[in-house]
């Protein structure tokens, strides 16, 4: 184990400075989300653009993601950090200067490359700062997140609902943190020990076949997550504000903030119990509240909508956070990167393709319309999920010891 001399030791508030960097990136990708409407009243453009804006921003993020945790362990976290800063600041500035609905699509793709690196690069640089926080850190996360998320979405709607330079002050607020965050970086010391070392080699996605059946059960959980997630972010605030009849974005920064806050919370709770258990209960909660959900919405009571989608809020983050805490308890040491980067693979590609679907709806029929389908079938991708679990459970039960008057015990592979 290397040790590092006093002089190369990662300074006292390096770990913090990571945590709110993490918080930062998760706030940045919100801001956009209560102006959504704004802008569409601004520039007169239909509901496919805004889930096709939020595409462009997942499809470049799940990009930085598979590229920057190998460019990190070549070059070092630092650097790859400050470029992750810079590329949301420059991402900022499209949308301070924006002209266009265009230009949103520009401003995401930046903010996207540089919020994927953030989440996978600080989070290996804050098991770099303190490796014997690695449990803490990771609850640390996922907190940041969503605080950062509910922050970001709950100020910007004020903003917005007030009329007071909600398509500039957000933004500008958001890159003096960052500038704060980058000068921090520049003076912070390097914190992986092994930087400069390590060959560039970015993991190509596969799964080991031992735990095939715990990847699948896994990315079919936090897909669905991932799924509801993606049409809360982009749709589902102007969804709620049309169905309970509320004029302004600020509605909808509270069903963001609501649902990522429920989210944290169920987090921090279930960490103490099983993760396949969270997992099911987490899927199964889901499935049950996205069909309740049908039935909130159509009640047009502000309070029941803000109420179902809290709930929604803790069963995406039982689901999310168990599937992933079942997968990453198992992945064989060798192939960490590799299942890692295909599991989020999946999980953008589920948080992309049903919005852009669901944004197709809208425009050709209307997003109160298309929402009780969107909602059935996150029902069913839950569901299943369930069912993929306890029939390979089941099947590694029937088969894991099979005993025979002759040969005594016979040992049959278990499926996962």
């Amino acid at each position: 184990m290397q040790v590092l001399s006093r002089d190369r030791r990662p300074q006292s508030w390096s770990y913090a400075t990571l945590l709110v960097l993490l918080m930062l990136g998760q706030a940045t990708s919100a801001i956009p989300s209560p102006l959504y409407s704004v802008y569409a009243e601004k520039w007169d453009y239909p509901p496919i653009l805004t889930t096709v804006v939020f595409a462009a921003y997942g499809a470049v993020a799940v990009i930085a993601i598979l590229v920057s945790g190998a460019l990190s362990d070549r070059y070092g976290r630092r650097p790859v950090l400050l470029v992750a800063v810079l590329l949301l600041l420059a991402g900022l500035a499209v949308f301070v200067f924006a002209a266009g609905p265009g230009y949103l699509v520009v401003a995401r793709m930046l903010n996207g490359a540089g919020i994927g690196a953030i989440v996978v690069v600080g989070g290996a640089a804050l098991l770099d700062v303190s490796p014997e926080r690695a449990a803490r850190s990771g609850t640390l996360t996922a907190i940041a997140f969503n605080v950062g998320i509910a922050a970001a979405a709950l100020g910007t709607a004020a903003l917005a609902q007030t009329h007071f330079h909600p398509l500039l002050l957000p933004y500008l607020a958001d890159a003096l943190i960052a500038l704060v965050l980058l000068v921090l970086l520049v003076v912070m010391r390097e914190p992986h020990p092994s930087a400069g070392t390590a060959p560039l080699r970015v993991p190509r996605p596969h799964v080991p076949k031992e735990i095939r059946g715990r990847f699948v059960f896994a990315a079919i959980g936090a897909g669905a997550a991932w799924a509801v997630l993606g049409v809360c972010f982009s749709l589902e605030p102007s969804i709620a504000s049309h169905a309970a009849d509320i004029d302004g974005p600020f509605f909808g920064g509270v069903v963001i903030a609501a649902v990522t806050l429920a989210a944290a919370f169920a987090q921090v709770v279930s960490g103490r119990f099983p993760a396949r258990t969270v997992a099911l209960v987490g899927d199964t909660a889901l499935a049950v509240l996205m069909l309740a959900g049908v039935g909130g919405f159509a009640t047009g009571n502000a309070v029941v909508i803000i109420v179902t989608v809290a709930l929604q809020g803790g069963a995406y983050g039982l689901a999310f956070g168990g599937s992933l805490r079942h997968l990453t308890a198992h992945i064989p040491a060798e192939h960490r990167g590799a299942v890692m980067s295909t599991f989020y693979l999946l999980a953008y590609g589920a948080l992309i393709t049903p919005t852009l679907l669901v944004g197709i709806g809208a425009t050709l029929w209307s997003d109160t319309a298309i929402f009780p389908v969107f909602s059935v079938l996150a029902a069913l991708l839950c569901l299943s999920a369930v069912v993929v679990e306890l029939v390979l459970r089941r099947r590694g039960e029937l088969f894991e010891v099979t005993r025979t008057p002759a040969a005594g015990v016979r040992e049959a592979s278990k499926v996962d």
